[in-house]
């Protein structure tokens, strides 16, 4: 892949010319289901291309490895691949941005390593092990240190050198009998926009919200990758990389580099993420612990919302064909997915009802 993009920017502007071409075959009332894809193709494509403005920004996927002790495989999942340890950019929390995979063990860490992972379990979670349910006393110690953790990162990075007195990670005394920690890791693939020269300190920059108790980075980029599309397999056509990451997902990210484009790897800009990204964590923990202890007459009212969704996307649905029910269900997920963004999970979850219940009428009516 060029280091300078000019022939990866020829590539784009043959897959924009081939999506125009390929949309302008169909007639403008035929909603097959090819017409659909080829107008969504060129719409998602032309929107990207006027975000770019000219810009020679490129779309990037970084990959990262972050470790961590845990008590055992529902423990690592927590602390691996939860509310906790996964990167924010600059726009906050973005899961449309980023994949994390099932936590791993891993083997026997050096010793140096070994002290840092044991040092960085929140000993204050071990006064809890009796209480593990979901959103309880043992969680919420988890996530009350790793938001002390990013604050940490954010002081770190704001202090002047010499003035702060830094937190260490200290050895402790034995854990609690019959308790004892293993060594996990996680991969994540994290999307973002760069221009040249600016995606390694970008990938950095992501790698830099996953810290540890002292707010040190302990996340490792272990490659960074130009994602500038690819041939389709069934024609040759140059498929745009827009096409992979869907309108909600590009808007994310074009957003994120807009925040991110003129101090890209400056600790002041990687700091209020940081703070930020403590903010959030706590606010997104406590709102989900609150909507698991909803009363019963509160959860009736969700199942009642989700029983109106459905029976709303069965009007909708009737009389039409597969292949308009299948653009609704694309739609339906793809709205869905920016109101995750949004941190609007309820009315995420009765449009992915609704999809659903499109998809299933398809087959039916197939």
């Amino acid at each position: 892949m060029s280091i300078s993009g000019a022939g990866d920017r020829a590539r784009l502007a043959r897959a924009v010319e081939e999506a125009r071409v390929r949309a302008d075959r169909f007639a403008p009332d035929d909603w097959s289901d090819l017409a659909y894809r080829a107008r969504r193709e060129v719409a998602d494509i032309e929107a990207w291309e006027r975000r770019r403005s000219g810009r020679a920004v490129r779309l990037w996927t970084a990959r990262l490895e972050v470790r961590a002790a845990a008590l055992d495989e529902d423990d690592a999942q927590l602390r691996l691949a939860g509310y906790l340890r996964h990167p924010f950019h600059r726009t906050g929390d973005r899961p449309s941005l980023y994949y994390v995979d099932t936590p791993e063990r891993c083997g026997e860490p050096a010793k140096g390593e070994r002290e840092r992972l044991d040092a960085d379990y929140p000993w204050s979670a071990l006064e809890y092990l009796a209480r593990r349910e979901p959103y309880g006393p043992f969680e919420r110690a988890h996530v009350d240190h790793y938001a002390d953790s990013l604050t940490s990162g954010r002081a770190r990075l704001l202090a002047r050198h010499g003035e702060r007195n830094e937190p260490a990670l200290v050895a402790r005394g034995p854990l609690p009998p019959g308790t004892r920690l293993g060594y996990w890791r996680v991969r994540q693939r994290v999307r973002f926009l760069a221009g040249p020269g600016e995606a390694h300190p970008r990938a950095d920059e992501l790698a830099g919200t996953i810290v540890d108790g002292t707010g040190r980075q302990v996340a490792t980029v272990t490659s960074v990758e130009a994602d500038d599309g690819y041939p389709s397999p069934a024609d040759g056509h140059w498929v745009h990389p827009a096409d992979g990451v869907g309108p909600f997902g590009a808007g994310a990210l074009w957003d994120d580099y807009d925040a991110a484009e003129h101090d890209t790897g400056l600790p002041g800009a990687l700091a209020s993420v940081l703070g930020r990204a403590a903010e959030h964590l706590r606010a997104a923990f406590h709102r989900d612990a609150a909507d698991c202890a909803v009363p019963d007459a509160a959860r009736e009212a969700r199942s009642a919302a989700l029983r109106n969704a459905a029976e709303r996307a069965r009007s909708i649905a009737e009389g039409k064909p597969p292949s308009e029910l299948r653009r609704l269900a694309a739609e339906a997920d793809r709205l869905a997915g920016h109101l995750d963004d949004e941190n609007r999970g309820e009315d995420a979850e009765r449009l992915r009802h609704q999809a659903a219940i499109y998809r299933r009428l398809s087959v039916a009516e197939s």
